[in-house]
């Protein structure tokens, strides 16, 4: 038995009253024979563009303005991107040498100007990457370029690399 609120006697609950163990029917939509309508989706999407509104006359030009300005822009990276690389001394480390305790050879192609002389800037590092010498050499005129140079430097300590650190036209100041 449960406490809490008073229960009624079982044959009270089922006395005269009919035990239903289904729910009642639900109604359900009488479907009529009619075929349903056939739809014209042609005249549906003209209707759906006729109500759409129409396209502004400053879109084609705010098109032309933005294809303009991106293309403006292109030609001035392209310029100054050439600007920044044309007439200078490029070079391509290849290789080093530890030749002795204190000196290191440093390989590297040039390409530059052939008539003129360029000077570069050759570094060692000890096993640290401290910089333990550096030598700025200067490379005459070559007859052909690119061309292939071996430079030295030496060290105040034992050398574990060589490297390039820069080049430049002799007769202009160092570019950093």
């Amino acid at each position: 038995m449960c406490r809490g609120l008073p229960q009624a006697p079982a044959h009270l609950l089922t006395a005269g009253a009919p035990h239903v163990t289904t729910p009642p029917p639900t109604e359900h939509h009488q479907r009529s024979d009619e075929a349903d309508p056939v739809v014209d989706w042609d005249a549906e999407e003209e209707a759906v563009e006729a109500a759409r509104p129409a396209r502004q006359p400053n879109a084609r030009r705010w098109w032309i303005f933005g294809g303009t300005a991106v293309a403006i822009m292109v030609v001035m990276a392209v310029i100054w991107g050439l600007s920044a690389t044309v007439g200078r001394v490029h070079w391509t480390y290849t290789g080093h040498d530890l030749v002795a305790e204190d000196q290191v050879d440093v390989r590297l192609d040039l390409q530059r100007d052939p008539e003129r002389a360029v000077t570069c800037r050759i570094e060692a590092r000890d096993e640290r990457n401290a910089v333990v010498g550096r030598a700025d050499v200067e490379i005459g005129p070559a007859q052909s370029s690119p061309s292939r140079h071996v430079l030295s430097v030496r060290s105040a300590s034992p050398p574990r690399t060589g490297y390039v650190d820069a080049c430049w036209y002799s007769d202009e100041p160092p570019r950093r």
